[in-house]
Order: C-alpha cells, then structure tokens, then sequence
C-alpha cells in the first residue's frame, strides 16, 4: 500500500548515464544519418523503459480519459479547482470529445495542419504525470508513435535549480542524456518534448521580452530556451506537450498552444475498480465504495487516483478492525484517520512518537504554501532556517507525504506528494502554533498592523476570521482547501481526534462563532465561487444548511423547519445505497428542497431505475445529465411530472440522453405550454437511439417540421427499438407527411401510437394521410389511440380493412354522427382477419355532471347507437362497460375474447 501511494521516484540518474553512456561507445563510426538515428533511438527507448519499468503500477495501469477542450484558454479567469471537482456539467466536455492516446498528435482532419503545440490540463491530482508516464512507456516499449525519433520528458520542477545557469539546448539534453545526441542529429529527426508540471518552473516565461535563439549550441537560461522552444525558433519541427493545472494554463499565450486536451481524472466505474483492487477483503471493499458514496464532501474527490487510495487505507483499516470510531464523513476527517494511521505505523516500526516530526513538516508545508509551491529546494532552506538535514530524515520517515527527487546530480529537492497533503498539514501546523497577538503565522497585513498601532487595547481577531479574510483575498483560490482543513482542525470532528497536537495549547474555537462569522461573508459578498466554497466549509463543521442554487448566488435558507445535517443526509443516501431493492424509484417531490436532495443523493440516483422528476433548477437538471453520463448509471424511466412546467431544461437533458452510457428505456414528459429547446432533446437521443423503447412527448413542445422530421429519423434508425410513442401538436400537414413516412419504413418497430391532440390544425386532411400509412404492410402497431371525425372514418376504416391483422387494441375519441359511424366500424368486426380484443370509444355528452338529464341522454344514446351498429352481429359475444372521463367525455370500453 505504502508503495502505492507514494508517487515514484525515477531510477538512480548516475546509473542511467553509465548505462547510455556504454551503449554509446558500441556505435558504428560509418552508420548513416538514418542508420544512426534508428540506433540512437533504441538506446533512448531502453533507457526511458529501464526508468519506468517500475513506475507504471495501479493505479496508473488504469486508462483515463482525455478530453478535446473548447475552452481553449483560461487567462484572465479566476479557477477555483475545488469547484472543478464539483463541476457536474460542462457544455465543452462531452462524451463524443474523448481522444485516444494514438490520436493526441494527429491532426484533427485529414486537411488539417501539423498539431505541434499541445496542452493536456487538468485539477491537482487528476492524472497528468500518470498520462505523461503511460505516453513514454508506450513509446519506449515501441507500441505507440513510433513515427517519432525521441521523446524527451522533462519535469519543469527540475529545472528550476538551473535558473541562474546558462546552457544550450544541447547541454540540457545532454544533462539527462549524456552523449545521446549531436546538434545535427537534433535537427534531422522527430522529436517530442514533453514539458511535465508547467506550474512548478518557478519563473516567469516572458514571451515578449526574450530573446530570440535559434542555435541548440547556443548557452541561454532555462526561460530562454523553453520560450524559444515553443516559440518554434529552437528546432521548429519538433512537438511540444505540455501538462498544466487549470490555474496555471495562462502562463503560456493561447496563440501558443494549437490543441487543449483535459484530464478529470477517474471516471465512475474506475475509481469502484481502484477500491477494489486495494483493498484486500472484497466485502469491506463493497462497504467502503457505498460508504464513499454516502457523504457529498467525499463522493466529490472520487475522482482523484491519492484520494481513493487513501480512502481505501483508512476505510479498510476501520472496517476490518471492528474500531468502534465512527467512518470519516469529511475530507477532514479522512486526512485526519490516514495521519494517525501513518502515524502508528511509525510507532510501531520506530518506538518513537511522531508528533514533533509532522509539525516540522507541517512548517515546511505552510512556507511553501505561501509562496505557491509543492516543492522545497536548498534555496528555500536558506530562507527559512531549516535543518539541511531536517528534510532528508523527513522524507525517509514520511514516503507518503514527502519525499526526495533526484535533481540530475546538481541538488536536492523536496515535494509533497499532493497538494492537499501539504494543505491538511499546513492547516495543522497553523492550527497548532497561531498566537493571535503575536501573528507569527499568518502575518498581518499593512492595514491591520497600524490598526493595531492605533487601538492597542483591541483584542486581535480570532484565527478563523484572520484565515477566512485571507483565503477570501487570494484570487486564484489557492487556500481554499488550507481554509477547509484548517476550519475542520478546529472546530469540526477531528478536533478530538488530533487532541495529542493540543495538549500543549490553548486553543477553543467554538462553531457556533465559526457558523456565525461565515454566514455574515456570505451575505457581505454573495459571490458564487466564494458561496461555495464557504459552504463547503460549513460541511465539515457538520452544520445543516439548506442550500438552493441557481444560476447565480447561492442562497442559504435559515427560516426552514427542517434542518438536515450532512451527516444526516449520508444516512439517507446509506440506507437508500443498501437496499436491495432492484427497482429503485428516486421521487424528488418527496423532498422539501429539490436541489439539495439531488445534489446530496446523487450517487442514489445513478441506481435507481425510476426518476420522478419535479420542480428542480438548471443545476439540478445537469445533476441528472451528468448521471446519465455516467458509466455506472442504472437509470431506466425518467417521468417528469407536470409540476417541472417551466422548470424542465430539455437541451442540459438532451447532453445526458445523447450519451452511450445512457441507457434508458422510457421518457415520459408532461402536458404543458411550448418549449423552445424541444430539438435539443430529440438531437441527443438520434445520437444515442439504441436502448430507447418508450416516447411519450405530450405538449412539452411543439412539433414542427424539424421536429416531426427528428422524430421520424428516430423511427427509421435502424439501431432503434422504439415501440411506445406518444405525440401531441403536430402543426402542419408537412409534418404529417413525414410522420406517415416514417410510419411506412421497415425500420420502424413500434407496437403502441398514441396520436390523440396530434394535430391542431387541418385534422381531416391530416388523419387522412396517416390513413395511408395505417393501410401499409409495414405499419404493424398492436395498440392504437386516434381522434376522428366524420369526414375521415371512411378513410380510417377503409385502411383498417386493408391492413386488419396486427391491431389488438383500438381507443377513439368519435366526433362523428354515431349511428353511421358505428356502423362502419364495427361491420369490419365481421372480417375474420380482424382480430381487435379490446374497443374503446370516447364520444362528447356535452354535458358538466353524468347525473344531469342530458347527460343521461347522451349516456343512453351512445348505448343505443353501439346496440344498433353491434345487431348485424348478433352472434358476436362482447361486454361493455360505462366510465366517465374528464367532462364532457362519456367512455364506453368494448372487451372482446381473444379467441374471436
């Protein structure tokens, strides 16, 4: 396990170059260019696979998708990566954007230009280096690209202990590949560089004021040779890939980069597998999976490969153990168990406490984090007074959070194995040495230093104020994660638990006091990112906050009666995750806040077979999309209630229902006024029509010929087995057109059609083509509900007759005079090839009660019309039966034995 979570360190580099360096000395001194290119490449292959031959294990082994970006660049943009995490729906990623490893240098078309610039970006933690590491191994072992001469990884945070160096381009290679390569061997092949960790080179690439190189032999500064290196001046065929955090994709100018490519890490099924495939005991592997899914604090981080890890750690340790501590529902309280369990393990192997230790290393954590960095080098030992030694000893006791990295023989250099290690740490440190009145951590700014010099006697603000106005002020959000922990450290569960670093301090902060200072932040700056995040705050006090999201703000609703705790909400999602039951129905109408209820229970409606969709908001409806997108989703009925009305959001439903990983059966929208986003929807399901059985599009839009036409491409895909569809509103005889078109194909299976309220206009002439398709010996539909008039029974029967065999069921709603009408109708009984089994009619009384005397008499007049029509079959056994429907509709149902 240890050797899992620790992220691994490349092979000794003095070995590596007395390696390539004896493979160097067998070259032939009469091989040709190409000749010698090929061989040059094999050494290089070898010693890149001898490098990674141990890197590549799970759960790097686990392939993750990558993404073709519209959001081609970020400058300028404030990125929160939290919110990314919780980001359910994005319109640029969609399914259909993935790309394949193989593809990522190919051109976009067979047209297209040479891709020679490319970035792959994503949060901290996603699997940018795991990518990096897949790409070169693939190369290295000869199953990927192998149009490309040599591929030079290059980890930007090495480079950082060169910056005050000038070299050439050459002697940089020549560094990490010693007498590999000449300067024109260079020039005459492939080459691909990939730049790993664009945020860790700790210096400004300035695009505008450096100067031009085009010589590889030329000596410049690292900055100088990256720039021109992107810039095409130096080697200008070769290829660039760059791996970036979302934040620091601005350091590079968009007109640099020619494809962005995202990582989000693992995807639902994924991250279930990793679980796993850690965690040895499979039953204690299935608890911790419902466990994860339970609380929204952690199912959110489910994404990242060193959270599942970690999670697997801790939750496998608690469940095996039988401990009687309660499972962590916060990612502080996650951080916390894994810290102590890191923390027995050193006991037991050292016999010595370990609390000093991880303060030391939480120091180090808090100085780097104040200066933006994961790593620590000799330069900041001078600045910081530390030990030489304090960070050597720290690495060799503490692998899962720190660790050493060879620097090609010229340094050392340190790194927090993730960002939000060195977060959770940091936070523990401050949390531990804050003294108010001497701001040694956290130091004060200009302003509140000379408010201190003017009111001495003022009390000085409490640590939670002071990190809340300084995580507030950061503009890119790189402490909103230290501000979580840090809240959750003091004044959430963990406090009890980490009490072995507080024996010695006073420190009391009280939630209540928490709780009240950032509910007034909120309401003084009702900003969306800062909302959320402070929420997410609150989440690890425990506190129950009803939140509704839209659009905008987020909105806390503090005058609610009922209050649900996120531990509250994670035994619902729990008791709901465990039940066995198979055909789940997840109703939003039996929650009094809808958004709350799908964003806290979304792991629940991913299994559930049913959804009943009510009042819900743009966010709620991505929810959903972003559950039908996902792999492990069970959804097979959506019914959206006629409460959604204007609610309902067809285009984000249509990105859901577009995706291969959507698989329902059955779509059932409300009777309602005219939606504009209609076609989005019925775009989506042409992209994904296979698993599709049941329609039923009553007036949530109306159908107009590009509808009617989407509609009918559904019914003649022949991937569809569509065979329920419901319509209502066609406007135009063109339509119609289409529909009986479609009707016609042979593609078409449908078994059940409901056209009643079709058509709003030109009904006679309408139903009189769909007559001609009804006539067809493709048209083979079972069960069959129409309104029809006078002028059009004729047509209608007529087709009945030519095409009797298939219908079981008729349903009509007659405005027609009945006597004639009947008649016509049922002399087709009389035709043995006529097999109908269930007659339904529905016919106007024009009348408000059945118990008025008119109404009586429509009743009584609709009976006399079906004894009339049924005596020329006087020997045709039948049963009937009066119900009233909605006013002013008397129904007579007709039931025949199916023997007849």
């Amino acid at each position: 396990m240890a050797s899992n979570l620790q992220e691994n360190v490349l092979q000794d580099q003095t070995i590596m170059n007395n390696q390539s360096t004896e493979s160097c000395s067998s070259l032939g001194v009469e091989e040709t260019p190409k000749e010698e290119i090929r061989t040059l490449k094999s050494l290089l292959q070898e010693s890149l696979r001898k490098r990674y031959e141990d890197t590549l294990k799970a759960p790097d082994e686990i392939p993750l998708k990558m993404y073709v970006s519209s959001r081609t660049h970020l400058d300028g943009q404030i990125v929160h990566e939290m919110r990314e995490l919780e980001r359910p729906y994005n319109e640029d990623i969609k399914d259909e954007n993935v790309i394949n490893y193989d593809d990522l240098l190919k051109p976009r078309s067979s047209t297209g230009g040479r891709i020679r610039r490319i970035m792959m970006r994503g949060i901290s933690g996603c699997g940018k280096t795991t990518a990096v590491r897949k790409f070169v191994s693939d190369w290295a072992h000869g199953r990927t690209h192998q149009h490309i001469d040599f591929v030079f990884p290059l980890h930007l945070c090495e480079l950082n202990i060169l910056h005050d160096k000038k070299l050439s381009l050459i002697e940089h290679l020549d560094l990490l590949f010693p007498k590999l390569l000449k300067p024109e061997t260079l020039e005459g092949s492939q080459i691909l560089f990939i730049w790993d960790g664009l945020g860790e080179f700790r210096f400004t690439l300035k695009f505008k004021r450096t100067k031009t190189c085009t010589d590889p032999v030329t000596p410049v500064s690292v900055g100088c040779m990256l720039v021109n290196l992107l810039k095409g001046n130096l080697l200008p065929s070769a290829q660039i890939l760059v791996t970036s955090r979302l934040k620091d994709a601005g350091l590079i100018p968009p007109e640099y980069i020619q494809r962005v490519v995202e990582l989000h890490g693992l995807d639902d099924l994924q991250w279930e597998e990793l679980i796993r495939s850690e965690v040895r005991d499979q039953n204690v592997a299935a608890r911790a999976i419902v466990h994860v899914k339970s609380s929204r604090s952690l199912y959110i981080m489910r994404s990242l490969p060193f959270f599942c890890q970690m999670a697997s750690t801790v939750l496998e340790e608690l469940f095996s153990n039988c401990c009687n501590t309660d499972p962590p529902l916060t990612l502080t309280e996650m951080f916390t168990h894994f810290l102590l369990i890191q923390m027995k393990r050193h006991v037991e192997k050292s016999a010595k406490s370990s609390t000093e230790e991880i303060l030391k290393l939480g120091e180090l954590a808090w100085h780097m984090l104040e200066k933006n960095t994961l790593t620590f080098m000799e330069k900041d030992q001078k600045e910081t007074n530390t030990d030489p030694l304090l960070p050597v000893k720290l690495s060799e006791d503490w692998p899962m959070f720190f660790r050493k990295q060879h620097l090609m023989g010229l340094g050392k250099m340190y790194r927090f194995t993730h960002p939000c290690v060195q977060e959770f740490l940091a936070a523990l440190y401050v949390a531990v040495h804050y003294e108010p009145s001497k701001g040694n951590v956290m130091s004060f700014t200009l302003a509140e230093k000379a408010k201190m010099l003017l009111s001495p006697t003022d009390v000085p603000p409490d640590m939670h104020r002071r990190a809340v106005d300084r995580a507030l002020r950061s503009k890119t959000g790189q402490l909103d994660i230290f501000l979580l922990f840090l809240l959750g450290i003091c004044a959430g569960p963990s406090n009890k638990l980490l009490s072995c670093f507080f024996q010695n301090t006073s420190l009391r902060v009280r939630t209540e006091d928490v709780v009240k200072n950032i509910l007034q932040k909120i309401k003084a700056k009702p900003l969306f990112e800062i909302s959320v995040n402070l929420s997410r705050c609150l989440e690890e006090l425990d506190v129950a906050l009803p939140v509704v999201q839209n659009r905008g703000p987020v909105e806390f609703q503090m005058d609610e009666d009922v209050h649900v705790t996120p531990s509250e909400w994670s035994h619902i999602a729990t008791t709901l995750l465990t039940s066995e039951d198979s055909s789940l129905t997840f109703d939003v109408s039996k929650y009094a806040k809808v958004d709350e209820a799908i964003m806290r229970l979304l792991p629940v409606i991913k299994i559930s077979r049913v959804l009943r969709l009510d009042e819900a908001t743009d966010l709620s409806w991505a929810l959903i999309a972003s559950a039908l997108r996902s792999p492990a989703n069970r959804i097979r009925e959506i019914n959206i209630e006629k409460n959604a009305l204007s609610y309902i959001n067809l285009s984000v439903l249509s990105v859901g229902m577009s995706s291969p990983n959507c698989k329902v059966e059955a779509l059932r929208t409300p009777y309602f006024g005219y939606r504009k986003d209609g076609d989005h929807l019925l775009s989506g399901i042409l992209l994904n029509p296979t698993h599709l059985r049941e329609l039923k599009l009553l007036n949530s839009f109306r159908k107009n010929d590009r509808t009617v036409e989407s509609i009918s491409q559904i019914l003649m895909d022949p991937d569809c087995r569509l065979e329920n569809l419901t319509l209502q509103g066609i406007e135009t005889l063109e339509s119609c057109k289409i529909l009986a078109a479609a009707l016609c194909s042979s593609s078409c299976r449908l078994q059940e059609l409901d056209l009643r309220r079709c058509y709003w206009s030109s009904e006679d002439q309408a139903l009189q083509l769909l007559s001609e398709a009804f006539r067809h010996p493709n048209f083979k539909v079972t069960v069959l509900r129409l309104e029809i008039k006078h002028e059009t029974a004729s047509a209608l029967f007529s087709a009945f007759q030519e095409n009797p065999s298939h219908l079981r069921k008729l349903e009509l709603s007659l405005f027609l005079r009945l006597t004639l009408g009947l008649q016509q109708l049922f002399s087709l009984l009389a035709d043995p090839c006529f097999k109908l089994e269930t007659l339904r009619i529905a016919h106007p009384c024009y009348d408000k009660s059945p118990h008025h005397g008119t109404a009586g008499l429509g009743l009584q007049w609709l009976h006399s019309a079906l004894a009339y029509s049924m005596a020329i079959l006087d020997t045709f056994p039948i049963s009937m039966s009066t119900q009233w429907e909605r006013p002013p509709f008397v129904c007579v149902a007709v039931s025949f034995p199916v023997s007849v």
